[in-house]
């Protein structure tokens, strides 16, 4: 206490009567107590019908904006829909009533709602049964209507601009970000799995599933973030959370005897941890050797955007041409986590460009990434502009002073004796020299001594009437 009541007051949500004491008015016996439960839901839609369709014929009655809107079918379905929604864990529960129980010290079982009624699959209890079952099949209905809407039709009705479709079924997806409208039959599967689990016999068995179910959920959410609203998404988490923390306290107050089964949960999952540690270590080692003799890349492309960004895309443009497996890394199309950049060119490069304008030097990223090819052992090659200068002795001495935010790489384990090695091994790496003016020829040279194969020319590399005319500067060579 205070908690267990405050868990009491929360039954009302899951049609019980005996919260609200009509049974001092009109006595029931189990049977029709359950099923006028099960039809509770049915007299919301019901309420709700009656509301929608005296609005209308008032807004007739008095000439209003919605008088000649016709009966809005539409408007009805988004509201018994957001009906389901916000019932549905509630509805589901009450409807599995008949198939949760309770053993006694006697070995006898009773239905946990209905302790009057013994769990023997005859009289009232196999009544129960039977209408409990076949109103499951009204959430069942709505959630395999829910998987056809996302699924198949909504694609579908966006294409063909279906409004009245849409706003229908806006109940839905609205509360959604564009691309994660899934999530909605995601979450309704989730609450069914969240109702079915004190079905379990044994508390292990039934503590153990709900915390498999909310804690995928919370990683799902985290991960994904599908709330149209960002505001939702922690809120999702910050729910989940709690009744994570809520079932885990809960579960220390429960005398569960049946050691064996807490057992084999226990075995299952240190089981599983083992096998996850061992396929982890065999990952590693199989990744380690694949990417040993077949890299993700054949070239990395370290280039100063200012000066070469269009050199680097045109020349990746030429070496792809070449065949699939001179795949090519420029960071603007493969990089998508900048923590990763040096990690691409150390695991995945087999060879390393350094496209040598002249103030490549100076920038931290592109020394970054060489320093990283030189510890790596990574094949170098140098495409030397006509300006590029390579850094002699005075250079290396002050080029804490020349560029101060190189130190930014130590970040990186990078220090600044490692920049200066690095300065003085560029003098060391193969190098091919890049015209002023480049033409076609010019390209297929460096791309030929890259790769060692040639390329002949197409028919549209040879045409004399272009589609296209280019205006450039030939005193700028990018």
């Amino acid at each position: 206490e205070p908690f267990a009541s405050i868990l009491v007051a929360l039954e009302v949500m899951a049609f019980d009567l005996d919260m609200i004491s009509i049974g001092c008015v009109a006595p029931m016996e189990p049977v029709m107590k359950f099923a006028t439960r099960t039809l509770m839901v049915l007299l919301l839609f019901a309420v709700a019908s009656v509301v929608h369709f005296g609005y209308l014929a008032w807004q007739r009655s008095r000439g209003g904006a919605q008088a000649g809107k016709g009966f809005q079918i539409s408007l009805l379905l988004r509201t018994a829909g957001t009906l389901f929604m916000v019932f549905f864990i509630s509805l589901c529960s009450s409807l599995l009533a008949p198939f949760r129980r309770n053993q006694h010290p006697n070995g006898r079982w009773t239905v946990q709602a209905y302790h009057g009624v013994y769990c023997n699959g005859e009289g009232e209890h196999l009544s129960m049964s039977v209408i409990g079952g076949l109103a499951c099949l009204l959430p069942l209905g709505f959630l395999a209507i829910c998987v056809w809407v996302i699924i198949w039709e909504l694609p579908k009705r966006l294409q063909t601009a279906d409004v009245k479709f849409l706003r229908a079924c806006s109940f839905l997806f609205m509360r959604f970000r564009p691309g994660a409208e899934a999530f909605s039959v995601l979450f309704l599967v989730r609450n069914a799995l969240v109702v079915l689990c004190p079905l379990f016999p044994g508390a292990s068995a039934k503590v153990v599933s709900m915390n498999l179910i909310l804690y995928g959920s919370l990683v799902m959410v985290a991960y994904s973030k599908p709330w149209r609203a960002m505001v939702c998404n922690f809120l999702d988490m910050m729910l989940v959370t709690g009744m994570l923390v809520i079932l885990d306290m809960g579960s220390l107050f429960v005398e569960d005897n049946d050691g064996g089964t807490t057992m084999v949960i226990c075995l299952i999952f240190s089981a599983l941890m083992l096998l996850s540690i061992i396929a982890s270590v065999f990952y590693g080692i199989a990744k380690h050797f694949i990417q040993k003799y077949r890299k993700p890349f054949k070239f990395f492309l370290c280039h100063q955007k200012i000066a070469a960004g269009s050199m680097a895309r045109l020349l990746k443009i030429e070496l792809q041409k070449r065949g699939s497996k001179y795949s090519t890394f420029v960071d603007c199309d493969d990089l998508n986590d900048l923590t990763r950049l040096f990690s691409y060119v150390g695991q995945d490069t087999e060879t390393f460009v350094i496209m040598g304008s002249p103030d490549i030097m100076t920038r931290k990223w592109c020394v970054g990434e060489m320093c990283t090819a030189r510890s790596h052992k990574v094949n170098t090659v140098l495409l030397m502009w006509p300006d590029f200068v390579k850094p002699d002795k005075a250079f290396i001495e002050n080029y804490e002073s020349i560029v101060p935010d190189i130190v930014e790489l130590a970040n990186y384990n990078i220090g600044l004796q490692e920049v200066q090695d690095t300065m003085a091994w560029i003098s060391t790496v193969e190098t091919i020299d890049v015209p002023g003016l480049i033409s076609g020829e010019a390209i297929e040279h460096i791309c030929g001594q890259m790769t060692g194969t040639t390329r002949s020319r197409s028919i549209a590399d040879t045409r004399e009437a272009p589609d296209c005319i280019i205006l450039s500067d030939l005193d700028n060579m990018e």
